[in-house]
């Protein structure tokens, strides 16, 4: 009778499944692409959600629901940006360990036990819980890690206890669903340009800590399940720890993904660095199962590891690498190439550039208006096809390229991608010089910048009303200030052209038009309320605020003119390269 109550709800799961991908494929062809991983990400928490409401079992139905409290916290944590919110991960850790089972014995090697006094075991259990949504948060700020490092210790843990020789039939549970919905929503945790956002990290961070002390109360010792997450990532916790070291002995501290870091510094790819990262975290997981378990439970996890690393790195390949065309690596319009990248790994790109030293890099941020100005400005075209980045801000850029058949993953606008290129900056220890605005605008947003990100560098500023002739001094002072990231906001086209024949001179290692970020900085203007943006009518808030922008506003209806002669294949435009 009680297997058969498992039985019906693997079924039930089953039917959440299959209703899963239902949801996904009718809403997908309505929905903007950020639209739909929000619904993806709501669906496999309400999906989870279901599965607890009806399991079997009360310690069960705890660690799902705990799971999905720290999803709704993670929530919390995505739309209220700059607050930190983590703390609250501890508190439903202690729901857990009041409610559930609890760390309450350790097993050493010798066959004792030490039992845990009832709080001792509270505070251990509690500490469990809240420290892997944390600790999986930290690994998803390098994109694609958290997703590639999860499905594949999801994969070794499930084997542990599927093949067990203790009975676990709850914990199983637990582990098919979760493989069940890995596989339904596989698009949305494999990806090597995509975070997997606070919601996702922190829902699947407790169950994984969840299940890898379920078995305390069955019988199964705290020393047998949860040293194999501590096992699999040993390479993430020791670089974590070293840059804690690093940050209280220095004032420029190493941060974390050292060996990533490396890799890349070594001329690796991103995904070539995911996969390597993975096969050693995996290898060292498989060595500790080594320790804990029998050469047959050995074998399955050799062979679940291989088998998922295998599917992993075939998909990569496939869907990232050979098939450029239905991804749309570098969709183009009117001869300038657009990067279809995520803010994240712009950023990680960013951070290799400085890192390892190249020559100076610029980035571009077009959009609607500047991509139709590069239609007749053979210059300004030459500079965006000239720029190692080229990341889309417009909304009506990116309609446009949905129009001729290029699905781009992510907006970055400007403005924001400039706040997390600051933050970083604050965090690695680069000098940031900013150039441009009115006089005292760049005074105004340095504060800002300040305030919002205590320590970061701000290595020298420049008005925008400054003669051709000042250009040089300009440079120099620049240089003599070490400053990494150049901030150019004169407005387009000016802006790249000072960047494109000056930029050399500065010896930055990055140079970047942010056109009016440096007022939004300054607070000056405001940026357009997120409705607005979801909408796509940020440049009707922006004319709203300054209404001289109409001359440029008008020429939206010519953009989209020639968009749809381009769809039409009746444009008469030839690129001359």
């Amino acid at each position: 009778m009680y297997n058969d109550l498992y039985l019906t709800n693997i079924g039930m799961v089953l039917f959440v499944a299959v209703l899963c991908i239902f949801i996904q494929k009718f809403f997908k062809k309505y929905l903007e692409s950020d639209q739909y991983y929000y619904l993806k990400d709501i669906t496999l928490i309400a999906a989870w959600a279901l599965c607890g409401i009806w399991a079997p079992d009360g310690p069960l139905r705890v660690t799902i629901a705990a799971g999905v409290v720290a999803a709704c916290v993670g929530f919390c944590q995505k739309v209220s940006r700059g607050k930190n919110l983590r703390f609250l991960y501890f508190f439903v850790g202690l729901g857990f360990s009041l409610l559930g089972p609890r760390i309450a014995f350790v097993e050493f090697s010798q066959g004792e036990y030490y039992y845990l006094s009832y709080f001792l075991s509270i505070l251990i259990s509690t500490l469990w819980l809240g420290i892997f949504p944390v600790f999986f948060q930290e690994l998803d700020e390098n994109p694609g890690m958290a997703g590639v490092l999860l499905t594949v210790s999801w994969t070794l843990i499930s084997a542990v206890i599927l093949f067990s020789s203790n009975n676990l039939l709850d914990v199983s549970q637990i582990c098919i669903t979760g493989l069940i919905f890995l596989i339904v929503f596989w698009n949305r945790h494999i990806h090597p340009y995509r975070r997997l956002t606070e919601p996702l990290t922190a829902l699947w961070g407790t169950l994984f800590a969840g299940i890898s002390i379920f078995g305390v109360s069955k019988g199964i010792t705290f020393y047998n399940l949860a040293f194999i997450p501590l096992g699999f990532f040993a390479l993430p916790i020791l670089e974590t720890l070293l840059s804690v070291i690093s940050a209280s002995f220095s004032a420029n501290p190493t941060g974390n993904f050292i060996f990533y870091r490396k890799l890349i510094k070594s001329n690796k790819d991103h995904v070539t660095s995911i996969s390597i990262v993975s096969r050693i975290c995996c290898f060292t997981a498989i060595i500790v199962a080594l320790i804990q378990s029998n050469m047959y439970i050995l074998f399955l996890l050799f062979v679940s590891s291989v088998f998922i690393l295998t599917v992993i790195n075939v998909y990569f390949n496939l869907e990232y690498r050979v098939n450029l065309k239905e991804y749309n690596r570098r969709p183009q319009i009117w001869g300038i190439t657009i990067d279809n990248i995520s803010l994240n790994y712009a950023i990680t790109q960013v951070q290799h550039w400085i890192t390892s030293k190249c020559a100076p890099k610029m980035i571009v941020t077009p959009d609607a208006l500047a991509a139709l100005r590069s239609r007749k400005d053979k210059k300004y075209r030459n500079i965006i096809k000239e720029a190692e980045l080229v990341l889309p801000d417009g909304f009506g850029l990116i309609t446009a390229l949905r129009i001729l058949g290029n699905r781009i993953q992510e907006r970055i606008p400007g403005c924001e991608f400039t706040e997390h290129l600051c933050q970083r900056a604050a965090f690695e220890g680069w000098g940031i010089w900013l150039l441009g605005g009115k006089p005292g605008v760049a005074q105004k947003a340095a504060e800002s910048l300040t305030q919002k990100f205590p320590g970061i560098i701000i290595s020298g500023l420049q008005d925008g009303f400054f003669k051709d002739e000042e250009s040089e001094k300009i440079c120099n002072e620049i240089a003599n200030s070490n400053a990494k990231i150049l901030l150019v906001g004169l407005g387009v086209p000016k802006q790249e052209y000072w960047l494109n024949d000056w930029l050399y001179k500065t010896n930055a290692a990055l140079g970047i038009g942010v056109g009016g970020t440096l007022d939004i900085l300054a607070g000056n203007l405001k940026r357009a309320p997120k409705i607005w943006q979801k909408l796509g009518l940020e440049w009707l808030y922006r004319l709203k605020q300054e209404p001289w922008r109409w001359k440029r506003v008008i020429k939206l209806p010519l953009f989209l003119f020639f968009v749809l002669l381009t769809a039409l294949h009746i444009d008469i435009y030839k690129d001359e390269n």
